[in-house]
């Protein structure tokens, strides 16, 4: 019989394999942390956020048999630790005929740092892009010569502002 936590991490994984979820997809979006053990203890936030400063790692998805929906988060739990997150945060969820899809992103406690020169950390939310580590608007459609996007993506006079190339 196999013991100690390599034992554990492969009865879990053989555990997931068995379990009809297909394999989860990882896209990392932070920095890269060293993996921790498949049965690390990883907090999970469905609904809201955790309650301390964090940094988004990675995003995933999983699928599987809704009902077997509780494999799929437990695969989420497993893939989470191989990314070194400790939790996973904003369950969307989603159906389509009878597979069901989850999605969430990975997180690390703290908060972020800047691992490249010029990056934005925590990442830009929708609607600013990264421009010399700093979070710019940018409206849709772009403003025309003269003219600078403000905060709430709405094009304005520029008034005094160098242009921007």
């Amino acid at each position: 019989m196999t013991t100690g936590r390599a034992g554990r991490a492969a009865v879990v994984a053989a555990a997931l394999l068995a379990s009809g979820c297909t394999p989860t997809t990882v896209t990392q979006i932070g920095p890269k942390r060293p993996s921790r053990p498949a049965d690390c203890q990883i907090e999970m936030y469905p609904t809201t956020v955790p309650p301390y400063p964090f940094t988004p790692i990675a995003k995933a998805r999983t699928e599987c048999d809704p009902v077997r929906r509780n494999t799929c988060v437990e695969q989420l739990r497993w893939e989470a630790c191989r990314a070194g997150a400790d939790a996973v945060v904003g369950f969307d969820e989603s159906m389509h005929e009878w597979t069901t899809f989850i999605e969430a992103t990975f997180v690390a406690r703290g908060p972020a740092v800047e691992t490249e020169a010029g990056a934005c950390h925590p990442i830009c939310s929708p609607g600013f892009a990264c421009e010399n580590s700093q979070c710019i608007p940018q409206c849709n459609p772009p403003c025309g010569t003269g003219e600078i996007c403000n905060r709430e993506r709405m094009c304005e006079p520029n008034l005094g502002n160098p242009p921007r190339e």
